[in-house]
């Protein structure tokens, strides 16, 4: 670094740290904000929220998470690093780190898929186009109770997650999964049910994830009796 440099670095010093006092500050307050606004579910340091997101109770949500747009039930948790948008996500549900839902699309149809070819409103002011009526560039995900996804899986707009099913740690979900199926692989395929057909039918009927933890843990000899004799 030249003289000329670090003299210049020394001017703006004061101005970058008061930038970085304000940033560290706002940060914090962030934190608290999230923490007030959802109080019966634990919130992590570094989440981001938009204002229309719900979370349930005794729902856990890890660090630098970054939810948009979507509903997330009770007793479920999202661990580090997740960004999750336009989806509806039920009960009980077990998200990993890295996890990527709702990442919105571009159009294929058109001779560019940049988006200022699609969108009237872009960050620089400068659409070509007018946005297309007919093309929605994100669609709402719907994920069941009860589903574990796997670290750094991918699941795409507009698909649904049966309730119980599985998805691999970095599968890339483009199609409907059915209940208690467990996918795998780019893009996700079934690998297995995790329960045959009737057992299946039989922890569907129950509708446990709809109860609180006291009262599903009242249920065991229920489960039990399923998976036993089925």
């Amino acid at each position: 670094m030249t003289l000329k440099e670090k003299l210049t670095r020394i001017v703006w010093f004061p101005l970058g740290l008061l930038r970085g006092l304000l940033e560290v500050a706002n940060n914090h307050s962030r934190d608290i904000q999230n923490r007030r606004r959802f109080p019966n579910a634990k919130i992590s340091k570094g989440c981001n929220f938009s204002n229309d997101v719900s979370i349930g109770d005794y729902t856990s949500i890890y660090g630098n998470n970054t939810i948009n747009h979507c509903k997330i039930g009770f007793c479920s948790y999202t661990n580090f690093d997740c960004i999750i948008q336009n989806a509806e996500i039920g009960n009980y549900c077990s998200i990993a780190h890295g996890v990527r839902i709702g990442l919105g699309s571009h159009p294929t149809h058109l001779f560019s898929t940049a988006r200022m070819f699609y969108k009237a409103h872009t960050y620089f002011k400068a659409p070509i186009m007018e946005q297309i009526e007919d093309y929605s560039e994100y669609e709402t995900i719907t994920i069941g109770s009860d589903v574990w996804i796997g670290a750094e899986a991918i699941v795409m707009d507009g698909v649904t997650i049966g309730h119980g099913a599985i998805v691999a740690a970095g599968a890339v979900v483009t199609k409907n999964v059915p209940p208690y199926a467990i996918v795998g692989g780019v893009p996700a395929k079934i690998i297995k049910y995790r329960f045959n057909e009737k057992q299946r039918e039989a922890m569907l009927k129950t509708q446990w994830w709809t109860k609180q933890p006291n009262e599903v843990r009242k249920m065991n000899t229920i489960f039990e009796d399923i998976i036993n004799n089925n």
